[in-house]
């Protein structure tokens, strides 16, 4: 087991610090990336417990938060950095040209106050370690946070900082120990889990180990830490609330939609801190898969 200290992600412990994050913040399986990702934009993994690819043009065709904002008239992009995840549902795929674009217009709304209501923004999840920014082994995990600093940075300085919530999160663990033992999670539909041969026997019953998350906010409380516990599809709920949305799936319906992270009536950060953007080492050995 290995750790990262502030020498060598000054920016991370600074934003951890300031802004309010969560202890008991789990993924929503015991899984990897691909279907805690669906988990976060369907509420569900629909049977998928594998880094799984649609086979058809129809595949994946479950309904998304994307189905539920157009359908509520509210705007959203997809702003991505070499390859937009969600494109993997059939209703993202066929979307019409505006909703899928690159990372750079994410920098030129931002500074034109333009931002949709809603935005996702992927990292770039391919490339030599030095270049590639999801922090999964072997990138460089100071590219991640150099990519996380810039796209934070520019919220800071957009005329809509006043009324943003910036959502850090990570997709899953990467590793396979936490202290504190995933709790029970309730099923989000009758879709058991696509099991194989030698798969340990379960269910969508329970969460994953915990990933780190900061809400990045005007209303953020301060050098705050929510002791709840919630998942992906607590992003969802938040969402859903916030637009008054019908739910998903039964995951995101009972999940909590993080309001204890905020402080709505008193705005702790009105004027974004200042953060100085964190050095990238070229020459770091790679990180290797635990």
């Amino acid at each position: 087991m290995g750790f990262y200290d502030e020498r060598e992600l000054p920016f991370y412990y600074t934003l951890y610090t300031t802004f309010a994050v969560g202890d008991r913040y789990f993924q929503s399986l015991l899984g990897p990336t691909f279907p805690n990702r669906y988990y976060l934009l369907a509420g569900t993994s629909f049977g998928h417990i594998r880094n799984s690819f649609p086979s058809s043009p129809a595949d994946f065709s479950q309904r998304t938060i994307f189905n539920l904002l157009d359908e509520a008239a509210v705007s959203w992009k997809i702003y991505f950095s070499d390859v937009p995840f969600a494109s993997l549902f059939a209703y993202v795929r066929n979307q019409p040209p505006g909703k899928v674009v690159p990372i750079q217009e994410y920098f030129i709304d931002a500074a034109a106050g333009t931002l949709p209501q809603v935005a996702f923004i992927d990292p770039r999840f391919n490339g030599p370690k030095n270049v590639e920014s999801d922090e999964h082994p072997p990138a460089n995990p100071q590219v991640g946070q150099r990519f996380a600093f810039d796209v934070i940075d520019a919220l800071f300085k957009s005329p809509q900082w006043q009324s943003s919530a910036f959502f850090h999160l990570y997709d899953e663990d990467g590793g396979y120990f936490d202290h504190v033992p995933p709790p029970p999670a309730p099923v989000p539909d009758n879709i058991p889990p696509m099991l194989e041969p030698g798969d340990e026997p379960g269910a969508f019953d329970r969460y994953g180990f915990r990933v780190p998350t900061a809400v990045v906010s005007p209303f953020s409380k301060k050098h705050f830490v929510s002791h709840i516990v919630y998942d992906h599809t607590s992003v969802l709920r938040f969402i859903e609330t916030r637009f008054n949305l019908p739910a998903l799936t039964n995951r995101d319906a009972a999940a909590d939609p993080m309001l204890d992270f905020f402080d709505f009536q008193n705005p702790q950060f009105k004027t974004p801190p200042s953060l100085s953007p964190p050095p990238v080492d070229l020459t770091r050995p790679e990180c290797l898969d635990p």
